[in-house]
């Protein structure tokens, strides 16, 4: 029995062993490979706040001025009059800042100050159109060299009629060479190199519309180059002023004028 005994325990140990041996290596590998296969958490940094540009710190600014006005003017009370009236305050007194500052810099920098070439003075505007107007003829005079016209009319219309009947001493006054088109066949006299072409017929080369005339173009003598100066009925003036545009380019449009 002891025998027998003796050598189930020789049998059954080192099974038991192995047993043993295997859970323990299965639970070393299992562990090991475990701990491998947990990720470890990856630390997030905070991501800053964005910054508000100056245009919205701006904006915000506004909103919660106005909210305090909404404030005081829906629930009326002395702290909410009070509040709004600070927040006010606080933002024309940097209104006027910003003004003081405008003017330092246009001493600083006149070339940023646009009242130099369109003043807001009675007596310097007056000087500006005459100055204007001075350029203006000269444009008038020395364009008869390098520019001619050509209008297209209709004879029958009676707005050509009265615009061509201021229009003709303005171009024997100023000795600009015109050619005159008649595009209803009805010529009106007087008028200087007169053609008669259909009004089809002039649309294949240009936009023309019979409500456009009379049209008066500017043409470029060297460049052969042509450049609306009117449609309909304009005044004397107003046509003056269409050539020194041409003329310059429409300068008097620009920031800084005629004087630039």
């Amino acid at each position: 029995m002891r025998l027998t005994a003796f050598i189930l325990c020789l049998i059954t140990l080192p099974a038991m062993a192995d047993i043993i041996q295997v859970n323990a290596h299965g639970f070393h590998w299992y562990s090991h490979e475990e701990e491998k296969s947990v990720p470890k958490p990856v630390k997030r940094q905070a991501s800053a706040a964005p910054v508000a540009t100056p245009y919205e710190q701006l904006m915000e600014v506004r909103k919660q001025t106005l909210n305090k006005l909404a404030k005081a003017l829906i629930e009326p009370s002395f702290d909410a009059t009070h509040d709004y009236m600070k927040a006010q305050q606080s933002y024309a007194k940097n209104n006027q800042k910003f003004v003081q500052y405008w003017q330092q810099v246009l001493m600083l920098h006149p070339e940023l100050d646009h009242t130099l070439n369109f003043p807001t003075d009675n007596s310097a505007i007056a000087i500006r159109n005459d100055s204007t107007n001075a350029l203006m003829e000269r444009v008038v005079k020395e364009g008869a060299v390098q520019y001619g016209l050509i209008l297209f009319y209709r004879g029958n219309s009676s707005i050509s009629q009265k615009f061509i009947s201021h229009l003709i001493p303005f171009v024997n006054e100023s000795h600009f060479s015109m050619i005159s088109v008649s595009t209803d066949g009805q010529p009106i006299s007087g008028l200087p190199n007169p053609k008669n072409i259909p009004l089809s017929v002039v649309k294949h080369t240009m936009p023309m519309e019979s409500r456009y005339m009379p049209a008066l173009f500017l043409v470029n003598l060297k460049t052969q180059k042509m450049s609306p100066l009117s449609y309909g009925f304009v005044s004397l003036t107003e046509l003056k002023e269409r050539l020194l545009d041409v003329a310059t380019n429409y300068k008097r449009f620009s920031y800084e004028g005629l004087g630039g």
